[in-house]
């Protein structure tokens, strides 16, 4: 099985702010959102990493509603989110909610799911580097303009950018990413750069952590008492 990530991108609001948001998304949708000391593994795992007043959120394994949280957030926070997503290390994709509404969207591969699409479906995930350069001060459309393509079937792999890290491949996110003045929260050994945080809703389940078994521990032998006259012997 591929790589399956789920995040949202936070354009011009602090860690505290994207958590209690989130917090209440959570609240409102059977759940919660508590800060806690996890491993990545952990089905419920959220990571929340802020860097330059932009801040990105990683959600648990398994959790479908990133979307719904991105529009949620970009609500009640009033700010541009992305909300992002890698699928099965097929393709990178990308919302970007306004107000709690899509204002754009990208997918490299948009017949990935149905083959038979029309055209207007397709020019309609082909992003538009001008939207999204709107709603971030200083980006210029040329910086991010060559990763809005699609990817053909049998097409060599070559990067955007010469200064790109990543191909025309799933991981090719993360520079894009770095583009928009986002942070990937983990890092080569795919471990959390940010807070991490127990989270769950009514769709996704708080799944108990089983507790180590405890290992029998022998007692000490009772030393034998002997009395004072048998030191003598």
């Amino acid at each position: 099985m591929g790589t399956f990530l789920s995040l949202s991108g936070i354009i011009g609001k602090s860690h505290s702010e994207v958590a209690d948001c989130l917090a209440k998304y959570c609240q409102d949708n059977g759940g919660g959102l508590l800060q806690e000391e996890l491993s990545v593994e952990n089905k419920n795992c959220c990571i929340i990493k802020e860097e330059g007043n932009n801040t990105v959120v990683h959600y648990p394994s398994g959790y479908l509603e990133r979307d719904q949280s991105s529009a949620f957030l970009s609500k009640e926070l009033d700010a541009p989110v992305f909300s992002f997503h890698i699928h099965d290390g097929d393709l990178w994709m990308y919302l970007l909610f306004i107000n709690g509404a899509i204002v754009d969207q990208f997918n490299p591969i948009p017949e990935y799911w149905e083959e038979e699409i029309s055209e207007e479906e397709i020019a309609s995930w082909s992003g538009n580097a001008s939207i999204v350069t709107k709603h971030i001060p200083g980006l210029k459309p040329e910086s991010i303009q060559k990763y809005l393509v699609r990817w053909l079937p049998e097409e060599e792999s070559r990067k955007a950018y010469t200064t790109d890290e990543y191909m025309n491949e799933d991981w090719q996110l993360i520079d894009f990413m770095k583009k928009v003045g986002l942070t990937f929260p983990l890092d080569d050994q795919y471990q959390p750069t940010g807070s991490t945080y127990k989270l769950w809703t009514k769709d996704h389940k708080l799944i108990p952590v089983k507790a180590a078994p405890q290992r029998a521990v022998p007692l000490a032998s009772t030393p034998v008492k002997r009395k004072w006259w048998e030191f003598w012997k």
